[in-house]
């Protein structure tokens, strides 16, 4: 496995999780959700598939690189590291962002908190609803990744479509979750939010690596030729 593969995941998840916190936490869009934050992680999902997709896959998900070896698009032995990169990441994104608005000025930044993905709490909705909602979109993003990519689909718009379906999900489960999507993305802000995340992080592991390798499993037989 060529070290340059896990660097890319590294900057792909970063910048991904980078962009998302900077409209979820700063300026007007801070805190609310919406067009602008789900805008910037679709486009910027997009960007870093046509800039390194080439190198690593473009996974930026721990979901989506299981949900990948389910559908026998990745190797087992490289999941694990794709993983750690995706999550190291997210990390050094976030972190970033806590010395930003911690350095603020009153009333420019909403606290890192504000951006974690929750469920059973204000401005969300409860455990098992979160759960369905977190599973099925994994499950439709697996369904496209792998779709996307087959044989058959002209090649080269799997990014843009791709981005699609996240901007759209995000504007759909930021009510219900505040979009988690991507555990990586959940695990780095919930290191620098408060306890409640981080005690709730596992449903946002669970709920979105379940459904993207079922999605998986699915899309490997609906494509099969």
């Amino acid at each position: 496995m060529s070290s340059k593969a896990l660097i890319a995941e590294a900057i792909g998840t970063f910048a991904y999780v980078a962009v998302l916190c900077g409209t979820l936490l700063i300026g007007s869009a801070a805190a609310v959700g919406g067009l602008a934050p789900a805008l910037a992680a679709g486009l910027t999902f997009t960007a870093m598939c046509f800039a390194l997709g080439g190198v690593s896959g473009c996974h930026f998900n721990p979901a989506v690189t299981l949900g990948l070896v389910a559908a026998g698009r990745f190797e087992t032995r490289l999941a694990v590291p794709y993983v750690v990169a995706q999550v190291l990441g997210a990390i050094v994104a976030v972190a970033g962002f806590w010395l930003i608005v911690s350095n603020a000025p009153a009333g420019s930044a909403a606290g890192i908190a504000a951006a974690a993905n929750r469920f059973d709490a204000p401005g969300t909705f409860p455990f098992a609803a979160v759960m369905v909602a977190e599973t099925v979109a994994a499950a439709l993003i697996l369904l496209l990744f792998v779709g996307a990519t087959s044989s058959g689909v002209p090649a080269g718009f799997a990014p843009i479509g791709l981005g699609f379906l996240i901007a759209v999900l995000h504007l759909v489960l930021w009510p219900v979750s505040h979009a988690a999507l991507n555990p990586a993305r959940a695990t780095a802000v919930a290191l620098f939010a408060d306890m409640q995340a981080l005690v709730q992080l596992w449903v946002f592991w669970v709920a979105p690596i379940v459904g993207a390798v079922a999605g998986g499993l699915f899309a490997r037989w609906i494509n099969e030729e």
